[in-house]
């Protein structure tokens, strides 16, 4: 699988109602994957923590959502 043009690894998370309903709501805003929102998040998670870390820009083609997955 891939994101970003890069390999990406399957990772499961859990959120509360709340959270799953408001990423679920930005991402149709955005009209893109909950995926790409929470590796914005994570991204923006290590940059806080160490500001040498440089995040893979997104590739716009590759953040569309193209189909919606069951929430």
């Amino acid at each position: 699988m891939y994101a970003r043009g890069k390999k990406v690894r399957r990772t499961n998370i859990y959120l509360n109602e709340k959270q799953h309903e408001k990423l679920h709501e930005q991402a149709e805003k955005e009209g893109v994957p909950v995926a790409e929102l929470v590796r914005r998040a994570v991204d923006a998670f290590l940059m806080w923590y160490d500001p040498s870390y440089q995040p893979t820009p997104p590739n716009p083609l590759q953040t569309r959502k193209s189909n919606s997955s069951p929430g």
